[in-house]
């Protein structure tokens, strides 16, 4: 078996591992749910959903203490230096930290929603318990229609990874896959803007045409970054373009398609999570940073505006309940689109020169 082969099959055990032990977390949860009394079912938080948490948590804590010792001088012992040495090997520990990291965010926002029932509740609520009750309305699992969407993401990885050359997979992402996801974007945002009615009021609507029309712009700078890198054989960043276009159709249809509150918050996470996602792919395509740069040429300005903005999100999302007061939230929305803009606009010179 070669390296790449060998490497292919500890990423594979590694999500393996990954989904068995999220699946423990919640059939063990169910279990102690379906055991409860009536009237501990209204807790929001239990105890070994928290402890089952934790204990994953662990897990991948020491996992990654034991690849990523702390001490440099270990580099030399015989489990030392081998990561920082294997190209496949990092490739598989930093696949490994992302999904952790996914999960241990999903977790926060399910305590978050659990914590305060009313997040998630919308008008719609009592329509969906009356078609649950029509024994002739099958509703199809949310769950199978998220695998339907990731399993072609997952091929596209494997015909990269199996068969094809460095070149081929940035053409690949530049003249399809970046091309493709625009154009899903421009029939989605063509068809909010044909909808002749809609559940959502009229700060809600703002708010998602504010936050859609940003995501799609941010898609045309991807593009662009790809095109200006010019990587061609040397393109070795695909997972993190692939991660880039997946989460933005995520996100995207989260914002358009559903009711629940925190879509906004996860349009904010996604805008705040994109300067380090840029960073971490120049890192891997090893474009040098540039020497003495200005502050405000650099990713943190938009990286601290979108973690303020992002914390607001949460506090408004805890404090409200109330999906009619948009108002406020639509005025903060407008200013951070107007600040986007002038942090970007501020930066052209020095990306000129």
């Amino acid at each position: 078996m070669d390296a790449r082969s060998a490497a292919f099959l500890e990423i594979m055990i590694g999500i393996a591992v990954v989904g068995v032990l999220a699946f423990a977390v919640l059939f063990f949860a169910g279990r102690v749910r379906m055991t409860s009394s009536a009237g501990a079912r209204q807790l929001n938080i239990r105890w070994p959903q928290i402890l089952l948490a934790i204990v994953l948590l662990i897990v991948v804590a020491l996992i990654v203490l034991w690849q990523f010792p702390p001490l440099d001088g270990a580099e030399g012992t015989a489990g030392g230096g081998r990561w920082r040495s294997d190209a496949d090997a990092r490739t598989f520990f930093i696949i490994m930290l992302a999904v952790a990291a996914g999960a241990i965010l999903v977790f926060l926002a399910t305590l978050v929603i659990r914590a305060n029932p009313g997040l998630a509740a919308t008008p719609a609520d009592d329509e969906d318990t009356a078609a649950q009750a029509a024994p002739a309305t099958v509703e199809t699992p949310s769950a199978a229609r998220l695998f339907g969407l990731l399993l072609p993401i997952a091929a596209i990885l494997l015909l990269c990874w199996i068969y094809l050359n460095p070149d081929r997979q940035y053409a690949l992402m530049l003249y399809l896959l970046y091309p493709a996801t625009f154009a899903v974007a421009l029939v989605m945002l063509f068809d909010k803007a044909s909808r002749s009615w809609s559940a959502k009021n009229g700060g809600e609507s703002f708010r998602e045409w504010l936050l859609c029309d940003l995501l799609v712009f941010f898609l045309i700078l991807g593009f662009l970054n790809l095109l200006e890198s010019n990587a061609g054989a040397k393109y070795e960043a695909l997972i993190w373009d692939m991660l880039h276009l997946a989460a933005f159709l995520l996100v995207f249809w989260l914002l358009d398609r559903r009711l629940t509150r925190i879509r906004f918050l996860a349009a904010y996470l996604y805008l705040l999570l994109l300067p380090i996602l840029l960073l971490i792919w120049r890192a891997i395509q090893g474009i040098p940073a540039a020497k003495e740069p200005d502050w405000w040429s650099t990713i943190w300005p938009l990286f601290f505006l979108g973690v303020i903005f992002f914390v607001l999100e949460l506090i408004a999302v805890i404090a409200s309940s109330d999906r009619e007061k948009q108002a406020v939230p639509a005025i903060k929305d407008a200013v951070f689109v107007v600040l986007v803009g002038l942090t970007l606009i501020s930066a052209v010179p020095a990306a000129e020169g």
